[in-house]
């Protein structure tokens, strides 16, 4: 019997050890899955962030094209603005792009003139400067001679969200260098105009390469609603200020001296393949499985052993 309990003993601990063992391999592999999730979320973002900036500074190409056309004209009609436009290609290239508009300078107010495409004319004649942020993105461009985004705005054709993309066109061939010459210089401002929900529209459309991931951009450092420029998916609520088990980031994006914050974070489907994600729960169960069926058995030989050594006694 004394054999037995020393035997016993031994076995116990080594079931420990295994037990022990186990749980440090589980412990190990699920480290593991949150390190490689991690690595993906991260990976995704950067992703995200390097298509919206290349996609700005495409947008920011096509203004600065827009001014050059503007330079190297004498005088510009609306019939000239279109045709330049419709041979940019914009609606099949750009399908983001709502319209392209030439906002004139008349004393202080800046009104639109020309509008493509035709269907948008509906804004001709509306005074964009009327409108604080629109009035302020404006005085950027101009005193800044460089491209300006205004924050959310709400759009004069169809009153959808959306902001608006001004450079500023000046009579001279070449942009004044002092801030007064550029004032007294400006003939008015070029106006690409974007919907929100169709921003980045055939960049993550129609198959979305993100499905478990929503991102939202923002204009600004502030991350509120007025300032919401393009949310992914509208569908999905991203909740703010509460314990959420997700993975979030968010990211600064300075765009000619532009400022925009991408906030990103995961939906409950983001992760590993499944056999991926459950792979330490089966470490630890096949461990302590195995342990169990280890000790048993082990268990079962030493009492078998015993009942023949009391025998032979």
């Amino acid at each position: 019997m004394n054999r037995l309990n020393k035997y016993l003993s031994l076995l116990i601990g080594v079931f420990l050890i295994l037990v022990t063992s186990t749980i440090f391999a589980w412990w190990i592999t699920k480290q593991i899955a949150i390190k490689k999730t991690n690595e993906i979320f991260v990976d995704q973002v950067i992703t995200i962030e390097s298509w919206i900036t290349n996609r700005f500074e495409l947008y920011k190409t096509i203004a600065y094209g827009l001014q050059s056309f503007w330079v190297g004209s004498e005088i510009v009609t609306a019939e000239e603005w279109n045709s330049y436009i419709k041979n940019l290609k914009t609606e099949e290239r750009f399908p983001s792009i709502t319209s392209f508009g030439y906002d004139k300078r008349i004393n202080d107010d800046y009104i639109v003139t020309f509008v493509y495409p035709p269907e948008r004319s509906t804004a001709i004649g509306f005074n964009v400067s009327a409108e604080e942020k629109r009035r302020t993105a404006i005085n950027k461009a101009i005193d800044e001679a460089t491209v300006t985004i205004t924050d959310r705005i709400l759009l004069a054709a169809d009153q959808f969200p959306g902001f608006i993309m001004f450079i500023p066109l000046y009579r001279t061939q070449n942009i004044p260098e002092n801030l007064a010459e550029r004032r007294a210089a400006t003939e008015g401002v070029a106006a690409i105009t974007f919907q929100s929900e169709n921003v980045f529209k055939n960049i993550f459309e129609p198959v979305d390469p993100f499905p478990s991931l929503d991102f939202e951009l923002y204009k600004g450092k502030i991350v509120e609603d007025e300032h919401l420029l393009y949310d992914h998916d509208a569908s999905h609520y991203i909740a703010r200020g509460e314990k959420i088990n997700r993975l979030e980031t968010k990211k600064t994006i300075i765009i000619d001296k532009e400022v925009f914050t991408l906030f990103v974070v995961s939906k409950p489907s983001f992760g590993l393949r499944t056999a991926e994600r459950n792979l330490p729960n089966i470490v630890l169960l096949g461990g302590i499985l195995t342990s169990i069926i280890i000790f048993a058995l082990f268990h079962q030989k030493l009492k078998h052993q015993n009942r023949l050594d009391q025998i032979e006694a």
